[in-house]
């Protein structure tokens, strides 16, 4: 069995520093909330319940607190409410979604229509659209909106969506309008993670996608690496059976931006086991990569 990983898995820089943040602030504060799911894994957000960083799902709740503004980002009316409730707030917001913040608040200054790429119920969208106004709207991907005649439009999309979808979008509005304006708002962590994944699907009999459920990256990698090879998207290692493996001569391991290395590092033992060899992994960068050249 050939058993390799897709460069640029696991945590990406926003992650990791809005979890470093937490644990920070977590060192001068016996509790300090976090604004919904600081990340979408669930098995790491109990363990950062354990180390006092205990989730708030509603801004109203908190008081006189230490409050962490997750990489996802909030609405601008429930940041309004923290400060007014005397909270100290340590912004962890992922710099390439605050960028998106600013660019929509400078569409909407231009007398510009903002539509945003992007899922609609994902905290990060749902953050981008209170930067905007009454117009801006939201385009799942494959949506073609169709009222734009005549219209100047910005369009701006999700961190984590796919550049083909941004590209396509783009391509379906211009036809329409007086003016396009397009910002590649999608990270370049997102950006290399597919690039490799695809890469390495390409190249396997299976792709295991290791990731929250609710992590959008990571179901996006599930699709994408669908495309080219069987995928099966877990969350722990304890959802992998041998059954599932029998036959598999290349199995590719990918993870969304969310997701621990000792996760990975976990899955990639349990496939070793059950291939009953023993070299076992005990750091992440004792897993080989996989390359575009491999052969």
């Amino acid at each position: 069995m050939i058993l390799r990983l897709a460069a640029s898995s696991g945590f990406c820089f926003g992650v990791r520093r809005a979890i470093q943040m937490a644990l920070d602030a977590s060192k001068d504060s016996d509790v300090v909330f976090s604004t919904g799911e600081l990340i979408h894994n669930p098995q790491f957000v109990q363990e950062l319940e354990e180390q006092g960083i205990k989730v708030a799902h509603d801004a109203k709740d908190i008081h006189d607190s230490t409050v962490i503004i997750r990489s996802h980002g909030i609405t601008r009316e429930d940041l309004t409410l923290l400060q007014a409730h005397g909270n100290t707030i340590i912004d962890a917001t992922c710099p390439y979604v605050s960028r998106t913040h600013e660019l929509i608040q400078t569409a909407i200054n231009e007398d510009y229509e903002v539509i945003i790429l992007g899922d609609a119920r994902h905290p990060e969208v749902i953050g981008m659209m209170s930067y905007g106004n009454q117009h801006t709207r939201v385009i799942a991907p494959g949506e073609i909106p169709t009222d734009l005649k005549g219209k100047r439009v910005c369009l701006i999309s999700q961190t984590t969506q796919k550049i083909e979808n941004l590209n396509k979008l783009a391509c379906d509005i211009l036809p329409q309008v007086l003016e396009l304006k397009v910002y590649n708002s999608i990270c370049l962590a997102t950006t290399q993670r597919q690039n490799a994944s695809a890469a390495l699907a390409k190249d396997s009999d299976l792709m295991i996608v290791i990731g929250g459920r609710k992590s959008s990256n990571t179901k996006m990698l599930a699709s994408l690496c669908s495309q080219y090879c069987e995928t099966l998207h877990i969350e722990t290692e304890e959802e992998l059976k041998a059954e599932t493996l029998l036959g598999k001569a290349r199995i590719g391991l990918c993870a969304g931006a969310s997701t621990p290395e000792d996760r990975i590092l976990k899955v990639y033992n349990k496939i070793k086991k059950i291939n009953g060899e023993e070299d076992l992994a005990t750091r992440i960068h004792n897993i080989p990569l996989f390359k575009e050249e491999s052969c």
